[in-house]
């Protein structure tokens, strides 16, 4: 949105809230009145279509939602957030009253679009991007110019005998996923749309009776000094317990858990178990755990994460807290308040995948931290020429802030032998030892033995 000095001459004949009906755009009440449920909304448009007698219609059925409309309203206010929307039901009940189709009003900022599929052709997607294309003309408000985009999801009944609540399931699923590409987008409902949703809310509902069953446990990757590979600290590393399927990585569950917010009681119940194996450790072996970017920034999760160290009898100067860097550029002071609780406690702080991404050198400088983790996608670099560069400059880095670099992802002999004659103090990967539950810890250090000290 962008302030406008002159009203828009087309966008000021467009009709205000009043001159529209929830169907069609045709002359008559408010699409503000009624609140009819959407799929009341959606069974009177397909009634129409398939006429009194009943008989199968082929019809398709898109969804519109407007992108980031709240904006509109919290901007502009909610009377003009419903003019827009009136507005945006004539623009878009035109375009479909060209194919004999018929807009509803649904809610909110979603509309429904009922088209028949005449002789078989579907133009669903073309009228589609007609309707992105005829939304995306600028309406002037008062001193304000909105730009519209929107997500649009199809459903498709080529037999005519499809149910309304099923086309508008199919839609809808469409429509989201639309909607988490980025918006101003179409997507077609396939099968596999709804598969995909199925499995979902089955692993969502898997994953929060695997919290409270103990199923969620902590492996551990043990990170080495370097040139000695003596055990150093080992990082822990979530995997679940699956009853069915076996044992999972957390590529499979992770994000889950963050989109439920669950990610909090994941990290401090992993959290109680690794402090709890730690302590059959030397004592100068430690600890490394991941904290997310949302968790990063907020300042209650560092105060409970140590409250489980200190119950545990672990002393915190054993424990290394790992955030990335996308941690810094959500919020950066309240990232600072966090790695200041952690360390003021005795704690370490390694900035985890460093040159993946987007904290600058200059925030780098200024943030307490004690130690850099190389990301494994530069080691796996190593063969290159620009690859060897930028892992040195990282080193480099390291060496002139005083902090110790760890690289991830060492595989082959020659890729530890280029970083200990660069001078790289620790190195994490399969080259040292894969993820192992805790009942081999015991056994890794007794192979390797711990080093002297930890820096």
């Amino acid at each position: 949105m962008r302030s406008a000095s002159q009203r828009d001459t087309t966008a000021g004949h467009e009709r205000r809230p009043g001159s529209y009906s929830p169907e069609f755009g045709s002359a008559g009440e408010s699409p503000f009145d009624g609140h009819e449920p959407p799929l009341r909304s959606v069974e009177r448009a397909v009634a129409f279509l398939r006429g009194d007698d009943g008989a199968p219609q082929p019809l398709s059925l898109l969804i519109l939602d407007l992108d980031r409309f709240k904006l509109v309203n919290d901007l502009c206010g909610h009377a003009a957030g419903d003019e827009v929307i009136a507005i945006a039901a004539g623009r878009c009940g035109r375009i479909a009253a060209k194919v004999s189709g018929r807009v509803v009003h649904v809610g909110g900022d979603e509309f429904a679009c009922v088209l028949p599929l005449n002789d078989g052709a579907d133009l669903s997607e073309a009228v589609a991007a007609d309707l992105l294309d005829v939304l995306a003309s600028p309406i002037v408000l008062g001193r304000h110019m909105i730009h519209l985009t929107a997500s649009i999801g199809i459903a498709s009944d080529p037999s005519g005998t499809t149910t309304p609540e099923r086309l508008l399931r199919g839609a809808s699923i469409a429509m989201s996923r639309a909607k988490a590409s980025g918006g101003a987008a179409v997507r077609r409902f396939t099968p596999e749309m709804l598969a995909t949703l199925t499995d979902r809310a089955a692993l969502e509902e898997a994953l929060r009776s695997a919290l409270l069953r103990g199923e969620l446990v902590p492996h551990y990757q043990p990170i080495v000094a370097l040139p000695s590979r003596k055990i150093a600290r080992f990082e822990v590393l979530a995997r679940w317990e699956h009853p069915h399927r076996g044992l999972l990585g957390p590529d499979l569950f992770l994000q889950v858990g963050e989109d439920l917010r669950l990610i909090d009681d994941m990290l401090f119940g992993l959290l109680r178990q690794a402090c709890r194996n730690a302590r059959e450790w030397p004592d100068e072996v430690g600890l490394s755990v991941n904290m997310s970017p949302q968790q990063v920034c907020d300042p209650g999760v560092a105060a409970r994460l140590l409250q489980i160290v200190f119950a545990c009898g672990l002393p915190p100067e054993r424990l290394t807290v790992e955030i990335t860097e996308n941690a810094m550029v959500d919020n950066l002071a309240d990232a600072r308040a966090t790695i200041d609780t952690l360390r003021g406690a005795g704690a370490r702080i390694a900035l985890d995948d460093f040159g993946t991404g987007y904290a600058s050198l200059a925030r780098l400088c200024h943030l307490p931290l004690d130690t850099i983790k190389i990301d494994r996608t530069l080691i796996q670099a190593l063969d290159s020429d620009p690859g060897r560069k930028l892992v040195n400059t990282v080193l480099d880095l390291g060496r002139s802030l005083g902090m110790p670099v760890t690289a991830e992802g060492i595989e082959t002999e020659e890729q530890a032998r280029f970083l200990v004659e660069r001078g790289c103090a620790f190195g994490q990967g399969f080259l040292f030892g894969r993820a192992a539950p805790a009942s081999a810890t015991l056994g890794m250090l007794e192979k390797v033995g711990s080093p002297d000290d930890e820096v």
